[in-house]
């Protein structure tokens, strides 16, 4: 994730979409390519964290409101905290609904289904995965409310609200409500079931998942609204393959990513190695390293924009939505000594809030 935000600063002229095979160079593609894993594990490790802390069968009405004021505290911080860490502007007229919206939109879903049974939830959130890619071709424009609602679920638009304003659904949520529900049961079954059958059907789960994607990628009649187009060069034909849709997250997509976090969640699942420690430590306080690091990335770019010479006055916050001046930007291989600086700056303040959190459980840091 954070090598993806840091490669949206690299100078990548006249590339509009880095999955694009015919205009990006492979060292490109493969770094976008591996940071799809970032959304849908997030959005499934949401629905695993609801699942195994869990109170909803003996305390529903409680545990729903967490659930609802939880997601509700997320879509707040992404149209305000987050926004403000990527454009660092209180005048930038496009709000991003994006990934943390779409956890917390399914989070409150996720809480307003509290009194359904659970099997019931899991069943209906691999149903939606499963089959929302039948929708594809359906487009609404009229009336306002439904092409409105449909782009929140489905169709990723940017749709006016009043004077310049407008916001965009980078992350339509329906996809990532499946997720979150199917996270959910993932949970509760990891919560109630012993280690090592848990390892035999975690392998089993992200083989089925990974058998699936390429059958569909392959046949490419259901899963993806964009087929693979296969050349008999074998470098394009893979890249091809792998070139699934974002936005809204694919089966094809959720296949691709969650199948391999299976397998690792498998790997790892009786003991996690030494070297990963410092993960363990950012994965305690994830909500403070998202935002933080977004600060701290925009930040450094602002002062070597300043330090290799350009001038205050090159400076927009208007006109680009990172302010940075025209032309600015590190070269694409850059971005991996930037992220590793950052991770060493940010891991002493991630231990100090780990610790807060651990020993004073406040409003604040339940939700951050």
């Amino acid at each position: 994730m954070m090598i993806d935000h840091a490669r949206d600063y690299a100078r990548a002229p006249g590339v509009a979409d880095p999955m694009q095979l015919d205009s990006v160079t492979p060292l490109l593609f493969w770094m976008r390519w591996l940071a799809h894993f970032c959304a849908p594990v997030f959005t499934l490790m949401a629905g695993v964290s609801a699942g195994l802390q869990s109170r909803g069968d003996t305390h529903p009405a409680p545990w729903s409101w967490h659930l609802l004021s939880r997601g509700a505290v997320l879509v707040l911080m992404e149209f305000t905290i987050i926004h403000f860490a990527w454009t660092f502007s209180l005048v930038w007229p496009m709000r991003y609904a994006q990934v943390i919206w779409g956890i917390g939109v399914s989070m409150m879903v996720l809480g307003l289904l509290q009194r359904v049974r659970p099997t019931v939830r899991t069943a209906l959130g691999v149903l939606i995965i499963a089959g929302h890619n039948m929708l594809d071709g359906w487009h609404p424009i009229t009336p306002t409310w439904l092409h409105w609602s449909w782009a929140v679920l489905h169709d990723r638009q940017v749709m006016p609200l009043w004077g310049d304003l407008t916001v965009r659904t980078s992350y339509p949520v329906l996809p990532m409500i499946g997720l979150v529900l199917a996270g959910d049961g993932l949970g509760r079954w990891l919560r109630d079931t012993p280690s090592a059958l848990r390892r035999v059907w975690l392998v089993r789960g992200g083989v089925l998942c990974l058998s699936l994607f390429f059958i569909l990628r392959v046949g490419n009649g259901y899963g993806d609204p964009h087929p693979a187009l296969y050349t008999g060069s074998f470098p394009h034909d893979v890249m091809s393959m792998l070139n699934v849709t974002k936005y809204p997250m694919s089966l094809s997509f959720v296949c691709m990513t969650i199948g391999p976090a299976l397998l690792l969640l498998a790997w790892w699942n009786a003991h996690t190695p030494g070297w990963a420690a410092p993960l363990r430590t950012f994965g305690q306080v994830p909500m403070f390293m998202y935002i933080g690091h977004l600060y701290l990335l925009h930040a450094l770019m602002l002062l070597l924009a300043l330090l290799v010479g350009y001038p205050f006055s090159a400076f927009d916050f208007r006109a680009r939505i990172t302010g940075l001046p025209e032309g600015f930007g590190i070269a694409l291989w850059q971005t991996i000594p930037v992220v590793l600086m950052m991770l060493v700056v940010l891991y002493p303040p991630a231990v100090w809030y780990a610790r807060l959190r651990a020993s004073k459980r406040t409003w604040v840091t339940r939700y951050l």
